[in-house]
């Protein structure tokens, strides 16, 4: 029962702060109006996180986590060819931004682009090992068959997850027109394609 209480206190919490940061941006949020909006005490708020920043630090890695596991379920389901399926990785991840614009910028993207990431670098590669090893299970046999070129895991994601946030971010801004939708089709062709060249050239 007391373990119950617990973890519903601390889902209050997080959901209180998650609406909060949303609307208004972490900086611009208090340890206090998070236990008003949440109905829970600065004790217990600090008994569960610590302080405001143990609350950032667990929003950031659920956050990220979610983002990184939609990404790595699209890449490994993926029938047929590999190099594609980096492809069905970067549909995935634009289509969470486009779905979660103002959550994605708020919960992810700001904290990624500020000096909070560099305190905070143990959060970002603790998600990061979790998320990514499924895809290096998956990727293995196709490393040793030579469908995919052989490279380490953070140049995958590097190669795919950056220009997606860039473009993603490029449409947020209004620097971009059209349909999002397009713009990431024609992305996930350039990924699949680039893969598909680096293949060549180690194979050949």
């Amino acid at each position: 029962m007391a373990q119950e209480r617990s973890l519903k206190t601390r889902v209050k919490v997080l959901d209180a702060a998650r609406g909060l940061i949303v609307e208004r941006g972490h900086e611009q949020v208090s340890l206090k109006q998070i236990c008003d909006c949440s109905g829970v005490s600065n004790g217990s708020v600090f008994h569960h996180f610590g302080s405001k920043e143990g609350i950032v630090r667990e929003l950031f890695r659920t956050e990220r986590g979610a983002y990184l596991h939609t990404i790595a379920q699209a890449i490994t389901a993926y029938v047929g060819d590999p190099c594609d399926a980096f492809a069905a990785g970067t549909r995935a991840a634009l289509a969470y931004q486009a779905a979660n614009p103002q959550r994605y910028e708020r919960l992810i993207a700001e904290f990624v682009d500020s000096e909070w990431i560099r305190h905070n670098a143990d959060v970002w590669l603790a998600v990061a090992a979790e998320e990514e090893q499924p895809v290096i299970r998956w990727a293995a046999g196709h490393f040793a068959s030579g469908a995919l070129p052989l490279f380490p895991p953070a140049f995958f994601q590097a190669s795919f997850l950056g220009p997606v946030d860039l473009l993603c971010r490029a449409h947020r801004q209004g620097r971009l027109s059209g349909e999002l939708e397009l713009h990431g089709e024609a992305l996930a062709q350039f990924v699949a394609a680039g893969l598909k060249q680096l293949r060549n050239q180690q194979t050949n």
